[in-house]
């Protein structure tokens, strides 16, 4: 049982087009989540860093401002600036609160705790200084507490950084995965490529040689073809001849015999009836060897095997002439006594159906016959000024037109037929001399 195999490769094609864009799509997604995920991964971690720096300065500033002292008349404008700072402080305190882990959570507790105790000692030390009558101020709260809150920072800030690593060494986990994913799919659209391609190349090399085959067939019986067809026009032209000689010679002589017994009978004592029925009899016999006569020659002239092409085609013309009344213009460029007999007789039948069909369907007033030989081959041209036809839409081929064709391509020449509705109809042939041998192997 024959199997397709074009709907299976059908639809492996399919499959590929729809799994390429679906790959494209899912490798473009991973990348852009992984993008995304990196950009805020480091946003994050910028903005915790900022906000343990800011903690930090902000720390080292207020122990600067009650380190190095100021007059009772200038406390107030610390205490602002210390307020201001605190504010600050507290939101960078929630900043990083929004965007710590759980992991780091407890220890931004501890920072707040200690950064309260911190801020209780910095309002205490304010409280002194404003009371108090010295020209400097000098720290009265704990020095301990400003190490200690940066101590719990710099941990934070090992935290983040701690945090950062992971979430770059999950980022480069994802981007492994995503690299395995596009191995594996681009291995398997491989795989499925290659498997098209095995089926395709072998669907198509058992096309070919199913094809070569029966390209091969079609040749060889166009070949017998070719050559039964030139074996049954060689056998009709030899039976042709055959009649046509039996007609000449044996029905003709009969005919003339009788003629000229008729002939010697009026001599004779004759009443007038019997001599109106011998004249009779005698113009019978008389027509009858004409159309005998005629008949041979349309079968095969004598005078082309006896006289050669150029004398049998200007006969022909002029039987033409003669049956139509239209005149046939005959120009022979060349000698046509040197080509084969092949050649000849497919001459003398394509110009005498050319001529029959002109006869019957050009109306034409003049007809036109030339024949020249250029190197090897002869060229046959027939044109004539009748109604003509639309030769695009010559739907049907008559016997003539195709025993015409025929004969041609059996010795390798070619025929065409131009013609457009008031125009005429040109019939123009070529053939290459030398085919004897060829046409008789045929």
């Amino acid at each position: 049982m024959h199997r397709r195999i074009w709907p299976i490769v059908g639809a492996s094609f399919a499959a590929l087009l729809l799994l390429l864009p679906l790959f494209a799509w899912l490798v473009s997604r991973e990348a852009g989540s992984i993008r995304a995920r990196t950009k805020d991964v480091q946003r994050t971690y910028q903005l915790v860093d900022d906000a343990i720096t800011n903690v930090r300065t902000n720390i080292h500033n207020v122990n600067e401002m009650i380190s190095a002292g100021s007059r009772p008349l200038d406390i107030n404008a610390v205490g602002l600036q210390i307020a201001d700072i605190h504010r600050k402080t507290d939101h960078d305190c929630a900043t990083l609160s929004s965007l710590l882990g759980a992991n780091e959570r407890e220890q931004l507790l501890v920072l707040r705790r200690s950064l309260d105790v911190y801020w209780e000692s910095v309002d205490q030390s304010l409280k002194e200084l404003s009371s108090g009558d010295a020209e400097t101020i000098s720290p009265g709260h704990d020095q301990s507490l400003p190490d200690g809150v940066l101590r719990i920072a710099e941990r934070i800030d090992a935290l983040n950084e701690v945090r950062l690593w992971r979430e770059e060494q999950e980022i480069e986990s994802q981007q492994a995965s995503v690299r395995q994913f596009t191995a594996g799919a681009t291995f398997l659209l491989f795989v499925l490529e290659l498997a098209i391609a095995l089926m395709s190349t072998a669907y198509l090399a058992r096309f070919e040689r199913i094809s070569t085959g029966e390209r091969a067939r079609a040749e060889k019986a166009e070949s017998e073809l070719r050559r039964l067809s030139n074996q049954l026009i060689l056998v009709q032209e030899e039976e042709r001849r055959t009649i046509s000689r039996e007609l000449h010679d044996e029905v003709g002589q009969v005919l003339t015999g009788l003629r000229m017994e008729l002939g010697t009978l009026t001599y004779g004592k004759t009443d007038e009836l019997f001599r109106v029925r011998l004249e009779s009899v005698k113009r019978l016999s008389e027509e009858a060897l004409l159309s005998v006569r005629n008949l041979a020659l349309l079968l095969r002239p004598s005078m082309l095997d006896d006289l050669g092409l150029e004398p049998a085609l200007r006969w022909q013309a002029k039987e033409f002439s003669h049956r139509t009344g239209v005149p046939v213009s005959v120009t022979i460029q060349s000698k046509l006594d040197r080509f084969p007999e092949p050649v000849r007789i497919c001459l003398y039948r394509i110009i005498q159906e050319a001529l029959t069909n002109c006869a019957k369907h050009a109306e034409a007033h003049r007809v036109t016959l030339t024949i020249k030989v250029e190197g090897d081959v002869v060229f046959a041209s027939i044109q004539d000024d009748g109604i003509g036809f639309d030769a695009q839409r010559l739907q049907t081929q008559g016997l003539g037109l195709l025993g015409m064709w025929e004969r041609v391509r059996a010795l390798e020449g070619q025929v065409t037929i131009t013609s457009q509705p008031g125009t005429g109809t040109l019939v123009t042939l070529s053939l290459p001399v030398g085919l004897e041998q060829l046409a008789v192997n045929a």
